[in-house]
């Protein structure tokens, strides 16, 4: 099999701080991504970022069908030249953040990747767009967004961003990854976690996403009581009461079910 970091490295020697490239290095931890990917019942995978193809490759062998989605243009041209001899590689040199539906393969796919640690969080969200045809999730996080985004209620890393993806998805964390396991070398700890998407309680897009608002709403003043997140809502008392919420409850301490029912109220 090809070693694409050291042919990377040969031919280009450098990463861009712009897009967060850090490539990883642990054959280990390669193969270990790949390996819980292959056993998908779809056989496809959207990477997202694939950088200089370390992971790609892994996934190719294991006789995956992958398209990669690459914004950096000098990577989108290097892939190819070497991937070309895997009939089930694509590759298409966009943003994932502008990809749609028409773009990706037919039917159900996974997704995997190694998110930029700046746009992580956004990349998560853009995913549930396309969640009706996802079989599961493998990301990449810096470890400490990982451990909000796993976090359960009455816990100090529990957030708006655990409630939601728990509304969307059950997480598992598969593995920690030190700094020293990429190149370049980063002083930031790593976290890979797979994904699984839930049935949602909402049918109705809008009433769903009024729903997210109204859970981002819920800790914007984290140290504040639910109550007073929540004072400009007419009625809120009384919907708290139908939902047999305390009324110094705050919003760390509540489950996602707990939202939903609180939202129904209202």
């Amino acid at each position: 099999m090809l070693n694409l970091l050291e042919i990377y490295k040969n031919e280009v020697g450098y990463t861009k701080k712009k897009f967060g490239q850090h490539f990883l290095t642990s054959k280990h931890a390669i193969d270990d991504i790949a390996s819980t990917l292959a056993d998908t019942e779809c056989q496809q995978v959207v990477e997202i970022g694939p950088g200089c193809g370390v992971l790609t490759i892994a996934m190719l062998e294991k006789k995956l069908a992958v398209t990669s989605v690459e914004i950096d243009e000098e990577l989108a041209e290097f892939l190819p030249r070497y991937l070309f001899i895997y009939p089930k590689f694509r590759l298409i040199n966009s943003d994932f953040m502008l990809i749609e539906q028409s773009q990706l393969p037919e039917g159900r796919f996974a997704f995997a990747g190694n998110l930029p640690y700046n746009v992580s969080v956004d990349i998560l969200m853009h995913c549930v767009k396309f969640i009706d045809r996802t079989e599961k999730m493998t990301f990449m996080f810096q470890k400490e967004v990982a451990d909000r985004i796993n976090a359960k209620p009455n816990c100090k890393e529990y957030s708006s961003l655990s409630v939601i993806t728990s509304y969307f998805f059950t997480a598992k964390k598969l593995r920690d990854l030190s700094g020293g396991q990429f190149w370049p070398n980063t002083k930031v700890r790593s976290t890979v976690l797979e994904f699984f998407p839930r049935e949602r309680h909402f049918k109705d897009h809008e009433r769903e996403q009024a729903f997210l608002a109204f859970v981002r709403q819920s800790f914007v003043l984290k140290r504040k009581t639910l109550k007073n997140n929540l004072k400009a809502i007419e009625g809120i008392d009384e919907a708290m009461e139908r939902a047999g919420l305390a009324s110094n409850i705050r919003g760390e301490q509540m489950t996602v079910n707990d939202f939903i029912r609180l939202f129904e109220s209202i």
